[in-house]
């Protein structure tokens, strides 16, 4: 019996190298320093609205910062290097290691996961064999939550489904991509699934740099002269009737 038990042991042990030893391809939405406000409007699976407010604050070479905030409940914020990840709280201050099992939990009482935020930032897939799978469809490397996502087309895909743990799938519906700053990104885009639904907007995104400059005084670098229009003060001042006929009977 304790041979056998080794030998399931040693089986997964030689498994689970196999699968780390497989190569990372991974797959961003953004190669460059950006920062991305986002909107989402949900009902979730208690059939209760919720929404939030997320800022990505994005750094190829960097840790990644994603800003959560949300109507009624305590905001935070979402850091992560790949390697490792963490939640800072305020108020008071609290810092949360995150492993990877952890990336499995919702977003507030949104459908989101922490998982898709880990995606975002780190585009964590596994190179795949084109001989068997589809050049579409892309297997996630590290993720506990999501196993693949599926996209109709490589370049500004219109649809894009996701598998993963509990049996849970869903569809997002890309209404439109904008050019930001250079960057290409979806802006509008419908979240569906048998157990929740909702709507994602990509309301601005910017370079760090933008945040650093003041919008007037880089119109107006030679100064203020000529932002004020002058009131021209030659030639004689004209005095309205009614101020004549005042000044008349006070003389009177």
């Amino acid at each position: 019996m304790r041979l056998s038990f080794t030998k399931f042991i040693f089986t997964m042990a030689l498994a689970c190298s196999g699968a780390f030893a497989q190569e990372l391809c991974p797959h961003f939405l953004l190669d460059k320093d950006l920062i991305v406000n986002v909107e989402g409007r949900f009902v979730n699976e208690a059939k209760s609205r919720a929404s939030m407010d997320i800022q990505w604050r994005h750094h190829p070479e960097a840790l990644d910062t994603f800003y959560v905030s949300f109507p009624n409940a305590k905001p935070f914020r979402f850091i992560t290097a790949g390697a490792y990840r963490y939640m800072e709280f305020e108020n008071p201050k609290v810092k949360r290691q995150l492993g990877l099992h952890h990336l499995r939990e919702t977003i507030g009482n949104t459908p989101l996961r922490l998982d898709d935020l880990e995606l975002l930032a780190n585009g964590a897939f596994l190179c795949k064999d084109t001989t068997e799978q589809p050049a579409t469809v892309l297997s996630t490397a590290l993720s506990n939550m999501w196993w693949s996502m599926s996209v109709n087309r490589l370049e500004e895909p219109d649809s894009v489904s996701m598998r993963g743990a509990y049996k849970e799938s869903r569809l997002f519906r890309i209404g439109q991509w904008k050019d930001f700053s250079g960057t290409r990104l979806p802006t509008l885009i419908k979240l569906t699934s048998e157990k929740y639904r909702g709507d994602l907007w990509v309301r601005s995104a910017y370079t760090a740099e933008a945040l650093k400059e003041d919008p007037i005084k880089s119109r107006y670098k030679n100064g203020f002269n000529g932002l004020f229009r002058k009131v021209p003060g030659e030639g004689k001042r004209k005095i309205p009737l009614i101020l004549k006929l005042n000044q008349e009977l006070l003389r009177n």
